[in-house]
């Protein structure tokens, strides 16, 4: 039996991702509209008098306190945090459902199910603003991670909204996801995966370096991003898939002229592939490169599943999750 176990969804992003990245984000305002799915990062914690020991069944790999004396790696890091708050003893182990670097939030899944069970362990209670905030800067500032505010305060709120972030404030606007209409557009997605991850940090660099500069490029298809967004949020609320469609559709034509590695020939194949057996949708989500490409077609595409699986090794349906980062014990 665990002590504490702690779970965060991952995410997917329809509209608006990039422009939560500072500088933009500060400067200009962002609008993003994403939902967390019922995948994500699992951490289940045992106390007991030994050193802390860290495995991972997704990086098939196995850390002890005390054993490195120069911690490089994520799993590494992540035994410095738990030292840091004070717990250096007991048993951790991470699963996850999905590959790391998969441009689905998954650092910040881990990272937010790693502060919510330090918490747990010490006996504090936090709010989801406060989480996601601290998960933020320490993903930002303790990890090096390049990273907008969307993923931390998406994963721990949860659900199905639309999120406005400037420098200091945030404001999230839920859709009502009991209607009918919803319930059609989880039928109607489908995640592939390209075969290999990425790090989308280095990707993202090039697009802050940039709009950091105020380059007038960058800036106009950013805003022309966070337009995007603002214009889901009105077609999710009349529940209008054609336009949704559309948005997702020029969304990714925006997201790839922002830098030249945001997509590449596996990629284009797969979305090409997706839009000849009927797909109405396709983009790569996350910072670009590799991972995995959102697909949205008609309901009824019963065969859409069965023709990707011939150009991917993962293939699968989702739901949206409603509860956000959370803990349980068992």
């Amino acid at each position: 039996m665990w002590d504490v176990v702690s779970y965060s969804p991952l995410r997917v992003s329809l509209a608006g991702g990039g422009t939560d990245i500072p500088p933009y984000s500060d400067l200009y305002g962002s609008a993003v509209v994403n939902a967390t799915i019922d995948r994500g990062v699992t951490l289940k914690y045992n106390f007991d008098e030994k050193p802390l020991e860290i495995s991972s069944r997704d990086f098939f790999r196995s850390s002890i306190i005390g054993k490195h004396t120069r911690r490089k790696g994520l799993q590494e890091k992540l035994a410095d945090l738990f030292t840091d708050f004070g717990i250096g003893k007991g048993r951790l182990l991470i699963n996850s459902d999905v590959p790391p670097g998969s441009g689905l939030g998954s650092s910040s899944s881990l990272i937010l199910a790693a502060l919510n069970l330090i918490h747990s362990v010490r006996g504090e209670t936090v709010s989801r603003e406060e989480l996601a905030g601290e998960a933020y800067r320490l993903e930002k500032e303790y990890f090096g991670i390049t990273l907008g505010k969307q993923d931390p305060y998406a994963i721990a709120f949860g659900g199905f909204k639309y999120m406005q972030f400037s420098k200091d404030a945030f404001d999230i606007s839920f859709f009502d996801e009991s209607s009918d209409f919803i319930n059609k557009l989880q039928s109607s997605m489908l995640l592939v995966y390209t075969g290999k991850t990425r790090e989308s940090s280095r990707i993202l660099k090039d697009q802050v370096t940039r709009s950091g500069k105020g380059d007038k490029k960058t800036i106009e298809r950013l805003d022309k991003v966070k337009q995007l967004a603002a214009e889901m949020k009105v077609a999710i609320e009349k529940e209008d898939l054609p336009t949704i469609c559309s948005i997702i559709n020029r969304g990714w034509e925006l997201k790839k002229s922002l830098g030249s590695q945001v997509s590449n020939p596996s990629v284009d194949n797969i979305i090409e592939k997706a839009f000849s057996y009927g797909a109405l949708a396709a983009r790569l989500l996350g910072g670009g490169s590799q991972g995995f490409v959102l697909v949205i077609s008609d309901p009824g595409n019963v065969d859409l599943q069965k023709e990707m699986l011939n150009h991917s090794t993962f293939a699968v349906r989702v739901s949206f999750d409603r509860n956000g980062s959370r803990i349980s014990t068992q």
